[in-house]
């Protein structure tokens, strides 16, 4: 009897025992699966703040390269043929040779070299869609692919030959999703 009482002891402490690794692992589990929850949330919240920032930066890129009416000049001269006179699509400024021409926006430079008849030709990603296009330039400060402010210098105008002291002439064009439109709204009139 005694050893019937002391084998019915041992079976219920390891039944205890059993019931209480049982009890443990269960907890684990819930745990586990807890913690892989929390972390299954973290990660996507972590990616909600990724998606966010990174909104953030495409907001905070196009404020700082899409810069709004400066209303100076691009060179110092005064307007020969503005905006729609006789269909045109841009600016004609006359200015003295080698007047130096400023960028009328902040951006980056897409292109910058020789173009057709137009002389040296610079053109600059104002960002939200809109370029400024700079001709009839004799010399080129900036290069494809740099960051310029607006207001800075980007080249000098050419002498346009001849005797008598002849004006030089810069030609600006605006243009907004490929289209032309008035650079009056970014620029002063000379």
């Amino acid at each position: 009897e005694a050893r019937e009482a002391a084998r019915a002891a041992r079976a219920r402490e390891a039944g205890a025992r059993d019931a209480a690794q049982r009890e443990r692992a269960a907890q684990d589990r819930a745990a586990q699966e807890r913690a892989a929850r929390d972390l299954r949330e973290a990660d996507r919240a972590a990616e909600r703040a990724r998606a966010s920032l990174e909104d953030a930066r495409e907001r905070a890129r196009e404020a700082a390269t899409t810069t709004r009416p400066t209303r100076s000049a691009p060179v110092a001269g005064t307007v020969q043929r503005d905006f729609g006179e006789g269909g045109a699509n841009g600016q004609t400024w006359s200015a003295s040779p080698g007047a130096r021409v400023v960028s009328p926006c902040g951006g980056r430079v897409v292109f910058a070299g020789p173009f057709r008849s137009y002389g040296r030709m610079l053109i600059v990603d104002c960002g939200g869609g809109y370029h400024f296009v700079l001709a009839g330039l004799d010399r080129l400060d900036a290069e494809p692919g740099q960051r310029v402010l607006a207001g800075e210098a980007v080249g000098t105008l050419g002498n346009p030959g001849g005797s008598g002291g002849g004006r030089a002439s810069l030609y600006l064009e605006l243009r907004r999703a490929g289209q032309p439109v008035d650079p009056g709204n970014w620029t002063s009139r000379g």
